[in-house]
């Protein structure tokens, strides 16, 4: 159940990717929506940062099959410039994971 936010999300990039050739506008979704997964449920980090970080390489391989259209035209190969999706998705994840335990009560006494 804790990674269906993660898959929502997923998806979320995925179209937004897919329907805008605005980059910093995705690489920002992809930064807060990273950060707000990983608030969610912050021991799925890992699992935030595949699923998440892998929504722009998927974006544009489905565009690449001709299975997804987009807005900006798509080059032959393996697409190396998505894979930029997951400095914003770490950066995202820590910010979430970091601010859930700030804000989470101690068990510790």
């Amino acid at each position: 159940m804790r990674l269906i936010p993660a898959l929502l999300a997923m998806f979320a990039l995925v179209f937004l990717h897919t329907h805008t050739d605005e980059i910093p506008v995705v690489l920002g979704a992809v930064l807060i929506l990273s950060a707000v997964v990983s608030g969610m449920a912050p021991r799925n980090w890992l699992a935030n940062v595949v699923l998440l970080g892998s929504a722009l390489p998927l974006a544009e391989i489905l565009v690449q099959r001709h299975v997804l259209v987009a807005p900006w035209p798509v080059g032959p190969g393996f697409p190396w410039a998505a894979l930029t999706g997951y400095v914003p998705t770490v950066i995202g994840v820590a910010i979430g994971v970091g601010v859930r335990r700030a804000v989470s009560p101690s068990t510790a006494t």
